[in-house]
Formats: C-alpha cells, sequence, structure tokens
C-alpha cells in the first residue's frame, strides 16, 4: 500500500546505476579496510629493536635498533634515532642514523640531520650543517641505467 491508502503497482526504483542481477547494495567498507593514506609513523616514545621490512613509507620519531629494509621512503624525523643497516628506496635524515645505508633512488641528509655510517645510492644530497662520517658510493643502479 502507498502513501495516503493508494494501491502503488509500480515496482521500486533502483538507487542508482545498474547493478549486477543477484546483488544488494553495496555496504559500506568496515573502517579496519579503508586505506590509511599516510606513513607509518614509530611513534617519539616507541622502542623498536629487531628487524623492520615492509612496502610502506616510515617516518621514525622514536628510536630503531636491528635492521631496516623498505622498498618505500625511510623519513627519521628531528628527535629520531636510527642504529641499524638501512635499505630503503628513499632515505631521508633529519634526525640520527647510525649504520650502513643504501638506496634504490637517494639519500637526503637534512641540516639537522646526523648520518655516521656508509652510503650507497644514486643520489645522495647533504644539506649545508648536516654531519656525515664515513664513505659514498654513487654508482649507478643495478642495470647499468644511466641518466
Amino acid at each position: 500500500m502507498g502513501i495516503f491508502g493508494k494501491n502503488d503497482s509500480r515496482p521500486p526504483e533502483p538507487l542508482s546505476g545498474p547493478r549486477p542481477t543477484g546483488t544488494t547494495p553495496a555496504s559500506p567498507a568496515p573502517a579496519t579496510s579503508a586505506p590509511r593514506g599516510g606513513p607509518c609513523v614509530i611513534g617519539s616514545r616507541v622502542q623498536l629493536k629487531g628487524e623492520l621490512s615492509g612496502s610502506e613509507p616510515v617516518v621514525v620519531e622514536g628510536s630503531i635498533e636491528g635492521s631496516v629494509r623498505l622498498t618505500a621512503e625511510l623519513r627519521v624525523a628531528p628527535g629520531g634515532t636510527v642504529k641499524a643497516d638501512v635499505s630503503a628506496h628513499t632515505l631521508v635524515v633529519a634526525g640520527e642514523v647510525v649504520g650502513d645505508c643504501q638506496a634504490t633512488e637517494r639519500v637526503v641528509i637534512e641540516a639537522s640531520g646526523r648520518l655516521t655510517g656508509n652510503i650507497k645510492a644514486p643520489r645522495i644530497v647533504i644539506a649545508e650543517g648536516a654531519t656525515f662520517r664515513g664513505t659514498s658510493d654513487m654508482s649507478p643502479r643495478a642495470g647499468g641505467e644511466k641518466h
């Protein structure tokens, strides 16, 4: 029965657009499956010991001791400390890193950054005021790619 007691013999109209047969309207995805959109942050009061690996960007405000292997960017914020051998796509140091560092794209040591260890990356940027102690190797990437 329709509004005001009248019979409405028309079928209900679809909400929007065509839908495959036999499906129900999509319900909102649970909050846990939504993409976060930002980097993983190791907080200023967090100490991580062991191996960190992954394919998402990581920002270190606390400390890491062990090894770091990322296929994304590792950013060491001011006040952050990494005592580990690091392998990442890009490494940006505004805090302190002690250990050998290898990047497939570049290593950046910002003015507040301190890096003690050897660097191997196709591009290395050391800002005025930064501290770097070690050796640097700017060999081209594997595969003979030249720019």
